[in-house]
């Protein structure tokens, strides 16, 4: 396996993201009493100030030096997080959640980049580091509930430790890239452009519908669940199971499907129908196997669609806009998880979660087809 150390970056960072994010609707809910809507707009702010860090991230790591740029941005979130961890109180809570999301979002666009150029010369690190990217993140959310049982200074305190040494493992590890300039005739590069264009945003709708009902799982769900006398660390088992399922199945995937966009567009449409039919599982139930089949039609359309995504994006770059092109796949990403929450929590105190999750159903089945259309143009 080639590129570990950026592997292990990977899921360092998402150990990070792990041990915060499946807990935050329960402490703002349940410890410092704000409603369903006041933690959905909390986690909007969050996300918002992640997105605005997705785009200035990748700008910068194509205009300006890519180490430096993950340093300043590392600092902040390690920063930000001990502030956290000394004061988790209302409402200096907030804002400091939304400096974590600004500099994360910044840390996370320039990985994504670097991830991005080294893609070209190993085809499958995408997929490779989805799965250390699950395990990070799994075993983070498995942890999450027990140490947030302790204290939820412990959890912030141990967040900041991991992105500290993620920081340091960029210092000794990652090295500067080489960008090869890009010949082209200039109405060939227009063309190139406005397909490109139209492309990279029927994509970043996909992700962000994914991701507003995707965020239902670390926000909505886990208020659902307690209401249904599931305890915390039966919710927090739930991502152990998937990632589990990504330690057995996702070294497999590679062999059903070959790094062609024709194979690429086929796993975004098969896990668009996973996602899709994952809602329809956790519809009027208070069982807890059918939380167990909804999060693992879930971990499969992870495994399918959100790999092959920044694969398809990546197609129509080239050095000189990679970071750009990959930080808008994390832009829409970061405004599906801000959205999500907010949408969820006023859909499900207007109407009820049944119609909420069959509603989610649909909007996945309708994206399907826009996929089946679209075409790779004159894109490499």
């Amino acid at each position: 396996m080639q590129n570990k150390p950026v592997l292990i970056t990977n899921m360092l960072v998402n150990m990070g993201i792990g041990l915060i994010m499946p807990i935050t609707t329960l402490y703002i809910h349940g410890t410092l009493n704000k409603s369903l809507v006041t933690a959905g707009y909390v986690l909007f702010c969050f996300s918002g100030a992640m997105m605005i860090g997705n785009l200035i991230g990748g700008k910068l790591f194509d205009s300006w030096q890519q180490k430096p740029l993950m340093y300043l941005n590392g600092t902040g979130v390690v920063i930000a997080l001990f502030l956290l961890g000394f004061f988790p109180q209302w409402p200096i809570y907030p804002v400091l959640i939304t400096l974590y999301g600004l500099f994360l979002g910044g840390l996370n666009s320039s990985i994504n980049g670097y991830i991005a150029f080294l893609q070209v010369k190993d085809p499958n690190i995408f997929n490779n580091g989805y799965w250390f990217a699950s395990l990070g993140m799994g075993l983070a959310t498995f942890l999450s509930g027990i140490l947030f049982g302790i204290s939820i200074r412990v959890v912030f305190f141990s967040s900041a430790i991991l992105f500290l040494l993620t920081t340091l493992l960029i210092k000794l590890t990652f090295h500067t890239l080489q960008k090869q300039p890009v010949m082209a005739k200039k109405n060939d590069k227009q063309k190139k452009s406005n397909h490109a264009f139209m492309s990279i945003l029927l994509i970043c709708v996909v992700m962000i519908i994914i991701w507003i009902c995707y965020e239902q799982w670390n926000s909505n769900v886990s208020v659902l669940m307690i209401a249904k006398h599931i305890s915390v660390p039966k919710y927090s088992l739930l991502f152990t199971i998937s990632t589990i399922e990504v330690v057995l199945v996702q070294p497999f995937m590679n062999r059903f499907f070959k790094p062609s966009f024709k194979s690429e567009k086929m796993r975004v449409v098969l896990g668009l129908l996973s996602f899709a039919f994952s809602y329809l599982a956790i519809i009027n139930t208070g069982s807890y196997w059918r939380y167990v089949l909804g999060i693992t039609l879930v971990t499969f359309g992870e495994m399918l669609a959100l790999i092959a995504i920044p694969a398809i994006l990546n197609r129509f770059a080239d050095d000189q806009n990679r970071g750009t092109i990959q930080s808008l796949g994390s832009f829409a990403g970061s405004m599906g998880r801000a959205l999500g929450p907010l949408f969820g929590g006023y859909f499900i105190t207007t109407f009820n979660y049944n119609w909420t999750f069959f509603g989610m159903f649909i909007m996945h089945l309708l994206l399907i087809l826009p996929i089946f259309t679209l075409k790779l143009g004159k894109a490499k």
